[in-house]
């Protein structure tokens, strides 16, 4: 009886460090928040990748070696202006993981910039449809 006793306790401490240090999202959030966006075309290199006075600007490029950043994770206010500035080098399509989604078409040579703002909290995957990559995680607070 000790040994079940004693094995059930180990099991259940390794279990409960498997998640240790993982964010889990909240279970009252959503996954996929829903986003307005506008755009803009721009034949100038991108120039900001922090948050500033007017939301947060997240600048992307696309290159034959894959999207830059990959997986970064980045957090963001519910109703915060996100612009993604995508700069090609190769053709792509950029999926904005949001309800409704945001997709950004872009041929080499192109920065073209779209601004949207996400209406729940969650996690939003920031994709390149070419290579499947998740370039950004858009963690969303409020």
């Amino acid at each position: 009886m000790r040994t079940t006793w004693a094995g059930c306790v180990l099991g259940a401490l390794l279990l409960a460090g498997c998640g240790a240090g993982e964010d889990v999202p909240d279970a009252s959030t959503s996954s996929t928040p829903s986003a307005t966006a506008t755009a803009t075309a721009s034949g100038t290199p991108p120039t900001s990748a922090t948050p500033d006075s007017e939301g947060v600007t997240v600048e992307v490029r696309l290159t034959a070696d894959g999207p830059q950043p990959r997986g970064k994770r980045v957090k963001v206010k519910v109703g915060e202006p996100v612009t993604l500035t995508v700069t090609a080098e190769v053709a792509d399509e950029v999926h904005v993981h949001s309800d409704p989604e945001v997709s950004i078409d872009v041929q080499p040579g192109e920065t073209v910039s779209r601004t949207f703002t996400l209406d729940r909290p969650g996690q939003v995957a920031v994709e390149s449809h070419e290579t499947h990559a998740t370039i950004v995680q858009l963690v969303v607070r409020p």
